[in-house]
């Protein structure tokens, strides 16, 4: 299956873009280096992303991360705001690729909800500016970078579960240096004792560690990168469901048909056929999305932001 990585369009070099669409059925894509951020502005969304299936509403928001394959369908009222961050434009993008966000409205936590707020208002502004043609007139750097900052303090997987906003600066970056190097050796084994000798920590001081993770365990944390990896081959290969475990690491199939049933809610096999099944119906659809000229979209922006403050002023 052909995967399509479409070109965004950043106008006069910003970091940001932004697309105001009715979505029908997308085929499945992915984007790199953006962070894909999805807002329902008016009917339904169905969002396919990974293991994340997740139906958005109205006022509801769901990232994308870099990379990440997946797919949007949408109820024949929908208007959906779709914003792209240019994540090789901000400091430090040598780590981007290993961080995963989760800035989802489904999934927020009390204290998050006014950084949620805050990631919203951003958005719809810069959107705004985007669609007027004012993104030179107004220095868009101060926000573009509280954006990055609120999605790494408050939306990256470290803090998956946490329940306030305090982040240990030295156990996260331990974790990001744990991802990396999982990320970078998938293929090979890789042991808890191994990773403890490079942390230089005891074994069972580092498997407490990860247990405190959004990964539960160590095993679950290198299960889900391999079969993240074997999602990929999957979709876009014709190879056997056993050369694919092979080649991401697992050391039988029936063990790698067990974690991903685990971690995907399915099998590789009914994951390969729901792409499958999703290219072949968008494929067959004349208009995948409809986006709206600039200036309807830019009325369309700032009529919800309007109603947006007047909500939040309400509450």
């Amino acid at each position: 299956m052909e995967i399509i990585e479409p070109k965004i369009n950043y106008r006069r070099n910003m970091p940001f873009a932004a697309e105001l669409c009715r979505i029908n059925r997308q085929l499945p894509h992915r984007h790199a280096p953006e962070l894909e951020l999805v807002y329902c502005l008016e009917g339904s969304l169905n969002l396919i992303a990974c293991e994340q299936d997740y139906t958005l509403t109205p006022g509801q928001l769901h990232s994308i991360d870099y990379y990440d394959l997946h797919y949007l369908n949408g109820s024949e009222d929908n208007l959906t705001l779709v914003f792209h961050l240019d994540l090789s434009k901000l400091p430090n993008w040598e780590d981007q690729e290993y961080i995963y966000y989760a800035c989802e409205s489904n999934h927020c936590f009390p204290y998050q909800q006014p950084a949620m707020d805050k990631v919203k208002d951003i958005i719809l502004s810069l959107s705004y500016l985007y669609f007027t043609g004012n993104e030179s007139c107004t220095d868009c750097t101060p926000a573009v970078r509280s954006l990055a900052d609120l999605l790494l303090k408050y939306f990256n997987w470290f803090n998956y579960e946490n329940q306030d906003d305090y982040m240990n600066q030295e156990l996260y970056d331990r974790f990001i240096r744990v991802l990396k190097y999982i990320i970078d050796n998938y293929r090979e084994k890789i042991t808890v004792s191994q990773l403890a000798g490079l942390e230089h920590m005891n074994r069972n001081y580092f498997s407490q560690f990860i247990s405190k993770t959004v990964f539960s365990s160590f095993s679950n944390m290198v299960n889900y990168i391999r079969c993240y990896n074997a999602e990929s081959m999957l979709i876009t290969s014709d190879k056997s469901i056993a050369d694919i475990s092979f080649e991401c690491g697992f050391s039988d199939p029936k063990y790698f048909y067990s974690a991903y049933k685990t971690l995907w809610h399915m099998t590789p096999t009914e994951d390969r056929e729901r792409y499958l099944a999703q290219y072949n119906s968008a494929k067959a659809v004349k208009n995948s999305s409809i986006s709206l000229a600039d200036d309807a979209a830019a009325v369309k922006i700032k009529d919800y932001i309007t109603k947006w403050h007047l909500e939040k002023c309400l509450k």
